[in-house]
């Protein structure tokens, strides 16, 4: 049972670490401003409908 236990935290532990090291992905300019006219769109449409 104890080694059960071990090994859960182990994997948790790993698990974390992994998630820490790995790099964050940066969105491109494009990206960025395609979400920002989509939201805009968006807002203008559920404004009209009020």
């Amino acid at each position: 049972m104890l080694s059960k236990i071990t090994l859960l935290i182990g994997l948790i532990i790993s698990t974390g670490a992994h998630a820490a090291a790995t790099t964050t992905v940066v969105p491109e300019p494009e990206s960025m401003s395609l979400i920002v006219i989509g939201l805009g769109l968006i807002g203008v449409i559920v404004f009209r409908k009020k």
